[in-house]
C-alpha cells in the first residue's frame, strides 16, 4: 500500500515511516499539515497516518478537509498521544476511520495499524455486499 505519514515530529515521522516500509509499504513522509490535501491529490495514497496535534492545522481539521476536498478520500488514521477517549471522539467528529496510539514500540504500532486497517476493510466490504 501507499501510505502518507504526516507528523511535525521528525523522530516520530522517521520511526513510523521505517516501520511501515519494513512491512513492504511505500511511504511518503510530510512534516507539516499545510499543503497535505494537495499532496494527497498528487500522490493518491491508500492511507494517511495523521498526527492530531500539529501547528498551523490540527489533524482533525485536516481530516475533515481531506474528506471534503478529495473525490475518493484515502483511509485516514489518527496517530496521537491524546487519551483514547479523546481520539475516539475526534474520529467520530472528523471523518477519520480510526486511530493508532503514539508512544508504543514499532512492532506494537504495526500490529495495531494492521488490525485497524483490516477492520475498516471488513466493514467496508460488509456495507458493499448485497
Amino acid at each position: 500500500m501507499k501510505i502518507m505519514v504526516v507528523d511535525d515530529d521528525e523522530t516520530t515521522l522517521r520511526i513510523v515511516g521505517a516501520a511501515l516500509q519494513s512491512r513492504g509499504h511505500t511511504v511518503i513522509e510530510r512534516d507539516t499539515a499545510l499543503g497535505t490535501t494537495l499532496a494527497i491529490l498528487r500522490e493518491k495514497p491508500d492511507i494517511v497516518v495523521l498526527d492530531v496535534l500539529m501547528p498551523g492545522l490540527a489533524g482533525d481539521k485536516l481530516a475533515s478537509l481531506i474528506e471534503q476536498e478529495t473525490r475518493s478520500p484515502p483511509i485516514v488514521l489518527f496517530h496521537s498521544s491524546l487519551p483514547v477517549e479523546e481520539l475516539a471522539a475526534l474520529v467520530r467528529s472528523s471523518g477519520a476511520a480510526g486511530y493508532v496510539p503514539k508512544g508504543v514500540a514499532p512492532r506494537v504500532f504495526l500490529d495495531r495499524f494492521e488490525q485497524v486497517v483490516s477492520t475498516i476493510r471488513r466493514e467496508a466490504a460488509g456495507r458493499s455486499s448485497p
